[in-house]
């Protein structure tokens, strides 16, 4: 299971779904909001995912690692990561856990309380490498209807995934994961509400077979070749199939 948050949180970018993301020697940081966007009064938590960072990534870092870097770096650090979020001139320092099915994923709760775009300070030590860095990540948004994103009708219709997604799309169809693989990271995206799709029915039977129209589906749905509501009835197939429960 830890592979599969290495290769799901992989996807993201630094303007991807509001997480951002930063490489401090052998290790990559992806820090936002555990549910975006973030709403006034409503329970919410800042998200850290810690993982390796790639070769290209590793180069691109200012601060050097003197020691070979394992995943098993990125678990137990609640206790040496220190986040503090300030907001409108408000500091509030968050306590963090480890969240126990995905090691190195980290949340520290917090109950937005005003409109605005917050600063988020991290200082903390990863093996050998010391860090300080800070964030911005969504603007909390008020609670009304009104903030709907009207615009999109995507979004409307109760579709939204996001565009880092389709690095996962791809590495499924170029074989670089397997169907089993694919499909869980799928179920973890819906659970987690990072991808949103009209759930019309639910499977009673399980399989692990992926219909190659749905591969297909990805594979264009990847390159551009067809919208986010195509690729959704791909993933509501899935689900109505028993590929994927929610």
């Amino acid at each position: 299971m830890f592979l599969l948050v290495i290769i799901l949180v992989t996807g993201f970018t630094s303007n991807a779904f509001a997480h951002k993301a930063e490489i401090v020697g052998s290790y990559k940081i992806d820090l936002g909001w555990k549910t975006e966007p973030p709403i006034v009064n409503k329970l919410n938590a800042i998200e850290i995912v810690l993982t390796l960072a790639s070769d290209f990534e590793k180069d691109s870092s200012q601060i050097q690692s003197k020691t070979p870097a394992n995943m098993s770096d990125l678990t137990g650090l609640a206790d040496k990561l220190e986040v503090d979020i300030t907001q409108n001139g408000k500091k509030i320092f968050l306590t963090l856990k480890e969240d126990p099915q995905f090691p190195g994923v980290y949340h520290g709760e917090i109950t937005p309380s005003e409109v605005g775009v917050p600063n988020i300070h991290l200082y903390g030590k990863i093996k050998d490498v010391e860090f300080e860095r800070t964030f911005h990540p969504e603007k909390v948004e008020e609670s009304s209807e009104s903030n709907t994103n009207n615009s999109n009708p995507q979004v409307m219709m109760g579709i939204k995934i996001p565009e880092w997604v389709k690095n996962n799309a791809k590495w499924w169809v170029g074989g670089q994961v397997d169907d089993k693989t694919f499909a869980s990271g799928i179920q973890f995206l819906l659970k987690e509400k990072i991808i949103i799709v009209p759930i019309t029915e639910k499977g009673t039977t399980q399989s692990t077979t992926i219909p190659e129209w749905v591969k297909n589906n990805a594979k264009w749905w990847s390159d551009g070749q067809i919208d986010d509501k195509t690729f959704a009835s791909g993933i509501q197939f899935l689900i109505k199939q028993g590929i994927i429960s929610v």
